[in-house]
This record gives C-alpha cells, sequence and structure tokens, in this order.
C-alpha cells in the first residue's frame, strides 16, 4: 500500500480528516512534533483506530456486507488506511535518528509496541483491500499474506537496523564494564533479592557482578525478544547479548590464570580481579593463600556457577527455544550460528526438534570454569595443609603435646605443637567453604580434600616410616591424631557432620592398627600375617579396628611399621 489513499474509497474519506489532523500536530512545527517523543504519534493513530472500532463494526460492515466488498472486514480496512501515515513519519524521521542511538532505540521499542498493541486488537492483513483480488470468475479471493508491523520500515532497512543494533552493543558493554569494575563487583552476597530464584540453586550465593550480568543478559533479552524476524533476533543475540556472557567468562578465566602464578604478579596482570584491594598494602602472597586465596578462587566458582545455571534456566525458556529451532531449520541462520563460536553447532533438522539448547556451549564452558576453580581450591587447601603439616611430619609425633579438648568435650586429647597450626589451617578452610558455596559443592571439595590428605597422612606418617619404626606409644598417638583430623572436619562440616568420617576411613583403619594394644593387636597381627582367609581377615579387621577399607597387602604394610609386630 503506498498511502492512505488506496483502498475503499468511503474509508478513505473518513481517513482523510485524521490525516490532516496527523500532519497539523507531527509534521510541522508545532510543539508536539518531537523527535524523543514517538510514543506521541504512535498512540494518536492507536486511539484513532480503537475510537472508531464501534462505528466500523455495527455500522460499515453492514453496509459492506451487503456489497461485492462483503469480504472486507470493515475495522481492520479503516486501520490498514492509517498505518501510511506512521510509515510516512517513520521514513523522514528515522535518518535524523541513525546519530542519536537511545531515540533511534526509543523509536524502535515504540515501533514494535504499537504493532503488538495492533496485533492484540485483532488487527490482521486478512480482511482488508490489500489481500484482495478477483479470480478468473471475477469473484473476489483472498490470497495469503502476512502483516509484518509498522516496525519493518525501520528493522527491514538494513542500514538503520544496523545502527540500532550497534548502538544497543555498545550500551551492553558500557553497563558490563560498569558492573565488574564497581567496588563491591566480586562481593559475594546472601540475598540476591531475585524473585524467580526457583530456576537457581537456591544455597548458591553469587557475587555482585554474577548477579547483575544475569540481570544485564535478562535485560538484553527483553529488548530484542519483541523483534518479529528470526534473522533479526539471531543478528542481535550474536552480536549484543552473546558478547556478554564470552567477556565474562574471559574475566574469570584471566582471573584463575592470574591466581594460579602464586606471585606478585597477581595484582598488576588482573587489576580489581575477583575482588583484589590495592589499597591495602602488605605481603602480595596473602592473595593467593589462606582463607583470602581461597575465598578468591570461590568468588570465581559461585560467578561461573550461577551463570552457567542461569543459562540452562534461559535455554529451556519457550523464547530460546523457538529461536534455536528456527536457526536449525533455516539454512541462513544456522551459516550465522556456525561463525558464532559460543553457540552449538546447528544440525541442521528441518523436521526433529534441535537436541540440546542455545546455551549448550557456553554452558559447558562456564561448566569447565567452575571444574577449574574447583580443582584450584582443591589444590590450594591441600597444598597448604601439607606444607603446615611437613615439620610435624619429620618430627615423627612430637612427645611434648598440648592438650586440647575433644570437640564432643568427653575427654582430652594430647596435640602435639607441631599438629596444632595444620589442623587450625584446615578447619578454618572448610568453615568458610561451609559457609560460602551450595551443600552439593562443600560435599565434593571436602571428599577430594580429605581423601587426597588422608592418602598424604598414610602415606607419610605411616606406611613411608618402614619396618619396625613406630613404637606402640607412638602408635597410639598417631591414632589419636588420626581421630583429631576427623573431630576437626565433623566440627567445621557442622551442616554435615555425619558424612565427615568417610573420606577418613583408610587412614582411620591404619592408624587405629598401629595403635591398637594387647589382645587386639596381636589378632591383628595373627589374621594379617598369617594364613587367614581373606574373608576371616576381614572379620577380623571388623571387629578389632571397626573398618576394612584397607587392602591386606596395605595392612600388612602398616602392621610391620610396629616395632613389636615381630618383622
Amino acid at each position: 500500500m503506498k498511502s492512505e489513499k488506496d483502498g475503499l474509497y468511503p474509508l478513505q474519506a473518513l481517513v482523510q480528516s485524521i490525516s490532516l489532523r496527523f500532519k497539523y500536530h507531527f509534521e510541522g512545527t508545532r510543539q508536539t512534533n518531537r523527535l524523543d517523543k514517538p510514543e506521541w504519534y504512535f498512540t494518536h493513530v492507536l486511539n484513532a483506530s480503537h475510537e472508531h472500532r464501534a462505528f466500523m463494526e455495527n455500522i460499515v460492515q453492514r453496509l459492506l456486507s451487503s456489497t461485492e466488498y462483503r469480504h472486507i472486514i470493515a475495522w481492520r480496512e479503516f486501520t490498514y488506511l492509517l498505518l501510511p501515515l506512521l510509515h510516512r513519519k517513520l521514513r523522514r524521521t528515522v535518518p535524523a535518528l541513525v546519530p542519536h542511538p537511545p531515540i533511534l532505540a526509543h523509536t524502535i521499542y515504540q515501533a514494535l509496541s504499537f504493532d503488538s498493541a495492533l496485533k492484540e486488537e485483532g488487527f490482521e492483513i486478512r480482511g482488508t483491500s490489500a489481500t484482495a483480488s478477483k479470480g478468473k470468475d471475477g469473484k473476489q479471493e483472498e490470497k495469503e499474506q502476512k502483516w509484518e508491523g509498522v516496525s519493518e520500515v525501520i528493522l527491514g532497512r538494513r542500514e538503520w537496523f544496523e545502527a540500532w543494533m550497534e548502538g544497543e552493543r555498545v550500551f551492553a558493554m558500557d553497563q558490563y564494564m560498569e558492573i565488574i569494575s564497581a567496588q563491591d563487583a566480586w562481593l559475594i552476597i546472601d540475598d540476591t533479592g531475585d524473585d524467580d530464584e526457583s530456576v537457581i540453586d537456591r544455597e548458591l550465593k553469587p557475587t555482585n557482578s554474577a548477579r547483575r550480568v544475569k540481570a544485564l543478559v535478562e535485560q538484553v533479552t527483553d529488548r530484542y525478544s519483541p523483534l518479529p524476524q528470526f534473522v533479526h533476533r539471531t543478528r542481535f543475540m550474536i552480536v549484543v547479548q552473546l558478547p556478554l556472557l564470552e567477556s565474562y567468562h574471559a574475566r574469570i578465566s584471566s582471573s584463575l590464570d592470574a591466581f594460579e602464578t602464586l606471585s606478585s604478579t597477581f595484582m598488576r596482570a588482573v587489576p580489581g580481579a575477583l575482588g583484589s584491594d590495592p589499597a591495602r598494602p602488605g605481603d602480595p602472597k596473602r592473595l593467593t593463600s589462606g582463607v583470602d586465596g581461597v575465598q578468591r578462587l570461590c568468588k570465581a566458582l559461585v560467578s561461573a556457577k550461577y551463570l552457567a545455571a542461569a543459562m540452562e534456566a534461559w535455554g529451556e525458556d519457550l523464547f530460546f527455544l523457538e529461536l534455536w529451532s528456527e536457526i536449525n531449520r533455516k539454512a541462513a541462520l544456522r551459516s550465522r550460528a556456525e561463525a558464532a563460536v559460543s553457540l552449538p553447532d546447528p544440525k541442521g533438522a528441518e523436521d526433529d526438534v534441535p537436541e540440546g539448547t542455545i546455551f549448550e556451549e557456553l554452558v559447558v564452558q562456564y561448566g569447565k570454569l567452575v571444574g577449574r576453580a574447583e580443582e584450584m581450591i582443591v589444590h590450594t587447601v591441600c597444598s597448604e595443609v601439607e606444607s603446615s603439616l611437613r615439620a610435624h611430619l619429620i618430627s615423627g609425633n612430637s612427645t611434648q603435646s598440648t592438650p586440647a579438648s575433644n570437640v564432643d568435650g568427653d575427654h582430652d586429647i594430647g596435640l602435639p605443637p607441631t599438629l596444632l597450626g595444620p589442623i587450625a589451617l584446615l578447619s578454618s578452610h572448610l568453615t568458610y567453604l561451609q559457609s560460602s558455596l551450595p551443600q552439593a559443592t562443600v560435599t565434593t571439595l571436602y571428599r577430594r580434600i580429605a581423601s587426597h590428605l588422608a592418602t598424604h597422612i598414610l602415606q607419610r606418617a605411616i606406611m613411608y616410616r618402614g619396618c619396625a619404626r613406630i613404637s606402640p606409644q607412638e602408635g597410639k598417638t598417631i591414632m589419636t591424631e588420626c581421630e583429631l583430623w576427623v573431630e576437626t572436619c565433623r566440627h567445621a562440616l557442622s551442616r554435615s557432620s555425619g558424612r565427615a568420617e568417610a573420606p577418613w576411613r583408610p587412614l582411620l583403619q591404619a592408624g587405629r592398627i598401629v595403635g591398637a594394644q594387647g589382645d587386639s593387636w596381636r589378632r591383628i597381627v595373627d589374621a594379617t600375617l598369617g594364613r587367614t582367609t581373606d574373608q576371616d581377615w576381614e572379620t577380623v579387621m571388623l571387629d578389632a579396628v571397626g573398618l576394612a577399607e584397607l587392602s591386606r597387602e596395605d595392612v600388612s604394610q602398616a602392621v610391620k611399621a610396629r616395632a613389636d609386630s615381630g618383622m
């Protein structure tokens, strides 16, 4: 349709007065003609359509029903004749808006809102003169046609669409930079303030930056989800939305890279990374050691985990499911997706529902960050505890000890001074992990940390000591210390203390073996070093020490480490 003069003549006459009023207010020098107020002229046309609807449906429609134009729906035809007013207005004003991205974006959003409002009112191109044609028999027929909307005047012009998208990209990246540059960007928060936390682990406490990046990405989705064309949605997602998630991934990854250097270059490599505070002087090593070091790794872990969980939820949203299905179905969209490294490889299934979601590749990449951060937490905690424990293991269990109350308060445990530091260090690390991470993550990390430390202590304190090097008294001390590791962990993991013992069971068994006395000791020696069957040997282990985690070969090595084993 070229102008409001096309269409049914009687309705053209009714539109002329509205057209003159539109020109007076929005195409002249009146104060109502403002580039920054597109909602004024969109609302003017929308009101005109709404106000005349009853007249069109009750009066004009009955008149049309008795003519050859009975296939015309009066209200739709009237509204259709109003649209050229907006087409003309947009074509004249948009060139002046291109240098002003905020006003251009506002105009596009108003156009999309107008299209949506008309569709909700029931407007379609079907039932108007735009779809009417005469068949071979001279009867009126209708050809299928879909209304693209007023917004297509702008979006259908490549240079205008690109200008708008570039403005949105710059705006989104500016907001992103503000988020990650904020002083509290990497502060772990207890209350996210979100209403839809059902899609994310409620125990997961994100950093401020993770929560804000999630909100920013959702804001971008809201900005391009009304776009009617899938090609425009795909372009917007690849150019504007994906770079935000890619940049945040790179930020966390670079912070973990910097942490791994374990040197003073951390501050210079990634200024402000993971909450480092350059205003606090002191030994830079503290940034990557102790609870402070583990805290920074936890910030990376929860940030990546929070965004990964959010993307998993977004991928199941109807909007993204439809977009991913359309990308897989159309070759032109597939080629765009294949060029984006952060999108999964489209399969080109035209009939079948595509596997996975549009965020699947990014979820995997963020998942690798989570795994890497967990690995670094385990390595950091274990390395520090082992380093602190070295002096104690070298001294071979000092006979001088400091009384320390059992966690349960039942009796005192003799705690060698050289063991106090490692015990306290492990306790502080576990306490922090328990207070900052989801329970499932804490359980996973604890099992790995405890299993590693238990193996290390088992080998260094018992297995590698050699034959006949541990006296019965020293064996009792080792047994007490093994029990103390478990009690310490049970106390630190208050929410899951019942599972604290599991990773330590091999060490506990070895400790109880070298600490056994009297008849229990003789039974262990006879069963392990004698000709007892494996089944009977395991029964003896369960009866004597309450555990049967170690192989008979390992138990034999532990038994031979006692000076009174007879070997």
